[in-house]
């Protein structure tokens, strides 16, 4: 419950800052978000019975290892092979994927009303760049989020970005500005829901969101310098071993050395912050490209070629 309210915050701050640049979708984050409550009401009474049958944690952490696992190899593999025939940002390797599900056509295709008249259930999303849709395909793919997200803990981050890109095959700083006000819609009703049984700490929460707030505004201005799939692969990455920690994490709690539990914590936080370093270090270098080239251009606009001045002359 505190993770959740501490996701919504900080989803909040970024969601705002990315819709002042018009890559947010509200249409599709409103159409996801139908399915959200009734999603995370399920989650929560099945994480409450499974807290009762004395199993929460280990099934929890089961199912999130496996998810987050595939998750993170489809992404570095999506990379890789794109890299390989050379076409890194400008598509993924599920474009005909995307294709299909964007065509299919999932009845009812309209509400009836008494005066012959009817509501259409397909609609357009110029912002991600789809011009048909059927509804269902966004409030479905919101319910299953939700769902996760709720059961989880989490945000739903690790399935909203890879199921926006690589699914619905929308640009990549639309999938997160989009992505950023589902999680933050999808973090404030779970929390809600948390905070109905006394499990979220309050105080906690807003102690880590101060914090947070300062590593929001560094992420957003990054997303603007550095290649998105450059990004993608590095949160595969991170992903991929924030599984293996919470793997590592499970086996601690067995009879074992004590020695599991550390690992895990390394390694969560010592490739989050190694992920953390790479990226600020490719920020600051696409940075310096950018000076650079605008000094560049600004000196070519006050000191002529010496072949243009003789033209003029």
């Amino acid at each position: 419950g505190t993770g959740l309210t501490l996701v919504m915050g900080s989803s909040l701050l970024n969601a705002l800052k990315y819709g002042g640049a018009g890559n947010v979708d509200y249409k599709l984050a409103l159409l996801m978000a139908i399915g959200t409550a009734p999603a995370l009401y399920l989650a929560r009474l099945l994480n409450v019975s499974l807290e009762e049958w004395g199993v929460e944690g280990p099934v929890i952490r089961y199912i999130y290892t496996a998810f987050v696992a595939s998750v993170g190899t489809f992404i570095i593999y999506d990379y890789y092979k794109m890299r390989r025939v050379g076409l890194l940002g400008a598509a993924t390797t599920t474009v005909d994927l995307s294709d299909r599900v964007r065509s299919l056509r999932i009845p009812p295709h309209s509400i009836p009303f008494p005066w012959n008249k009817s509501i259409s259930l397909y609609v357009s999303l110029p912002v991600s760049g789809i011009s048909s849709i059927s509804v269902w395909i966004p409030v479905g793919a919101g319910f299953v989020v939700s769902f996760f997200a709720g059961l989880l803990g989490a945000g739903g981050g690790f399935i909203i970005v890879p199921f926006l890109v690589f699914v619905l095959g929308i640009p990549a700083r639309v999938t997160a500005g989009t992505g950023l006000l589902l999680i933050m819609i999808t973090s404030a009703v779970g929390a809600f829901f948390y905070a109905m049984s006394d499990r979220v700490d309050l105080l906690m929460a807003v102690i880590m969101l101060a914090a947070a707030s300062i590593g929001s505004v560094l992420g957003v201005a990054t997303a603007h310098h550095v290649d998105g799939a450059r990004i993608r692969f590095l949160f595969g990455v991170t992903i991929l071993m924030t599984s293996l920690s919470v793997a590592l994490r499970q086996l601690a709690d067995a009879p074992g050395p004590d020695s599991l539990s550390y690992a895990a914590a390394a390694i969560l936080l010592g490739f989050s912050g190694l992920m953390c370093l790479i990226i600020a270090l490719e920020f600051i270098g696409a940075m310096f490209a950018s000076e650079s080239h605008h000094g560049s251009s600004h000196r070519e606009m006050h000191h002529p070629a010496p072949d243009d001045v003789e033209k003029e002359s």
